[in-house]
């Protein structure tokens, strides 16, 4: 098991991805929200044109989309908080102790035949500023270690691909 840790460089940029579109919004279908932050079902992100969005490219999701459990979400959260911490970047250590103030988006994804969950975290000074992010996947170049994403590969339970965004 590799696991790889990528410190985001671009230039100051903030862009909200919509996963809210009319169709979406006038659905039955709807963002599970959990004590951590939000599940989007596979039926939401089934009806985004994400190859128009270039999502694919940017956060490396890939259909089939499937919708992720509370309790894959808790397994996965149970271990989140001792993997960051181990790691060596300080940005990593300092989200590692203040993880509690963090809401996340979890998406389901298929990637080389394993179903992997999209972990997108961000801080407490994004959350409760900005409150699309429950039907909205957040993206954000820069911005420091107020947002990070990592992948969860749901049959082996390990994390790679941690991204931190670079300085602010």
């Amino acid at each position: 098991m590799r696991t790889s840790v990528r410190l985001g460089k671009a230039s100051f940029m903030c862009a909200v991805i919509a996963l809210a579109s009319s169709r979406i919004a006038a659905s039955q279908e709807h963002s599970q929200l959990v004590d951590t932050g939000v599940i989007f079902s596979q039926q939401q992100l089934e009806k985004v044109p994400l190859h128009r969005l270039d999502v694919n490219s940017i956060l490396g999701l890939t259909p089939p989309f499937w919708t992720p459990s509370p309790k894959e979400i808790a397994a996965l959260e149970g271990q989140l908080k001792p993997y960051l911490a181990d790691l060596a970047p300080a940005e990593a250590k300092v989200i590692a102790a203040t993880l509690g103030s963090y809401k996340r988006q979890y998406v389901g994804y298929t990637d080389g035949g394993k179903r992997w969950i999209l972990v997108n975290g961000f801080c407490e000074d994004h959350w409760k500023e900005e409150d699309t992010w429950r039907d909205r996947i957040v993206f954000v170049f820069d911005g420091g270690s107020c947002f990070f994403t990592v992948r969860y590969d749901t049959s082996r339970s390990p994390f790679e691909h941690l991204l931190i965004n670079g300085g602010a």
